[in-house]
């Protein structure tokens, strides 16, 4: 369900393995948008004989209950759903009545929620699409001039990704020659040489579950600067060119000059191999075979 690029992405690996996979779409905005599903979704999945369904994101994991199929997995990402009191309540909730087995994507998560059946798999990444391109290729094929560049990936719209504090940080910046580039709406295969061609990649986001930029980011050997969010200071622990930072413009711009001067790539494309979308796949796998074996 829900199926983003991310979604996709884990789904070519499963299906590499042997699994079948369908998927549905919820489409639409909106917390009705998925009350206007649950009953499409019931229909889908009685005419087709699956032997599980993993709902992707909290509110999918809310529209798949009341479709009523067992055994459910859900998997919530963190962006998608604000982990305040009320919301960790309902999730709870759900998770003990309705689902079977709950994902989360980050320890963070793992402890506010305090779900007990549930373990911690972060959202893979596909090692061979981002593998190494010459620093001046990946300029040209980003169109870069010759300054630095500090690469926001997101939807400016999107409040929670919190642009208008990169937009701020940027004031408080001295060194010259600096751009702050959006990359939005690119396409897929040419999202690499983004970050190939970049100096630092900035995350200023509110929240976050395990965000694949920073992934993606480490995949690459691009040095970071971002707030705590999601697992950021867990993954780029120990990664000499990676700095988390308070949501303060100032910190933030004083962050982006010290990875600016770091002057190279990081060591974190060794850091991350650990979150291939192939050995995700198997912790999904096995996640799956564990469910449908208690529910036999």
């Amino acid at each position: 369900m829900a199926r983003t690029h991310l979604v996709k992405t884990q789904g070519k690996s499963l299906q590499k393995t042997g699994a079948e996979i369908e998927y549905y779409d919820i489409t639409g905005e909106g917390f009705f948008c998925y009350i206007s599903h649950i009953k499409k979704l019931k229909k889908f999945i009685e005419e087709r004989d699956f032997d599980l369904v993993h709902a992707q994101f909290g509110y999918s994991g809310f529209t798949a209950a009341f479709a009523g199929k067992r055994p459910l997995i859900v998997s919530i990402m963190g962006s998608d759903f604000r982990l305040e009191k009320t919301a960790a309540r309902i999730t709870r909730y759900f998770a003990k009545i309705f689902w079977d087995f709950t994902i989360v994507k980050s320890p963070k998560m793992h402890a506010t929620l305090r779900i007990p059946k549930s373990n911690i798999i972060p959202n893979g990444i596909n090692f061979r699409r981002f593998r190494p391109i010459d620093r001046e290729i990946a300029r040209r094929q980003a169109s870069f001039n010759s300054s630095a560049h500090v690469l926001w990936v997101s939807d400016p719209e999107r409040k929670e990704k919190n642009f208008a504090l990169a937009r701020e940080a940027f004031t408080h910046i001295e060194t010259e020659d600096i751009e702050l580039t959006i990359v939005n709406n690119i396409e897929i295969d040419k999202v690499p040489s983004y970050y190939y061609a970049a100096d630092v990649l900035l995350l200023t986001s509110k929240w976050e579950g395990s965000p694949s930029v920073v992934k993606e980011a480490m995949a690459c050997s691009l040095p970071i600067v971002s707030t705590d969010v999601g697992d950021v200071a867990e993954i780029t622990k120990d990664v000499d060119g990676c700095f988390i930072v308070e949501s303060d413009p100032e910190e933030i711009a004083n962050a982006l000059e010290t990875a600016l001067h770091f002057g190279k790539r990081t060591n974190g494309r060794e850091k991350v191999k650990y979150m291939d979308v192939e050995f995700i796949s198997e912790r999904l796998l096995d996640t799956y075979r564990k469910v449908l074996k208690n529910k036999a």
